[in-house]
C-alpha cells in the first residue's frame, strides 16, 4: 500500500499495487474483477471505498479510501486476536 495525494484537490488516498503476474498465475482474474466490481458498489462505513483503478504493463493500481490507522491486516498482526466486540 502506498499513500498518494490527488494534486488538484489535495485529496489523500491509498494506492494498492497488485502484480498482474500474481493474479494470472493464481488463476484469480475472474475473482479479482468480481471483487473490484462488488467493492465499487458497496457503500458502508466498514468497507473501504474504491475510487478507481489504473494499470501499467506489470501492475494494477487500486485507488482506495485512505485509512489513517492502517489496514485490518496491520491491526491483526499487532494484536494477534480481536475481541468479539471488535470483530462485530
Amino acid at each position: 500500500m502506498y499513500q498518494a495525494i490527488h494534486k488538484p484537490t489535495k485529496f489523500l488516498v491509498a494506492l494498492k499495487k497488485i502484480s498482474k503476474d500474481s493474479i494470472k498465475s493464481n488463476m484469480m482474474i475472474d475473482q479479482f474483477l468480481l471483487e473490484v466490481k462488488i467493492q465499487s458498489f458497496c457503500e458502508h462505513e466498514n468497507i473501504l471505498k474504491i475510487y478507481g483503478l489504473f494499470d501499467d504493463k506489470d501492475f494494477i493500481y487500486l485507488v482506495l479510501e485512505y485509512m489513517e490507522e492502517g489496514t485490518l491486516f496491520v491491526h491483526l498482526k499487532k494484536t494477534k486476536t480481536f475481541t468479539e466486540q471488535q470483530t462485530a
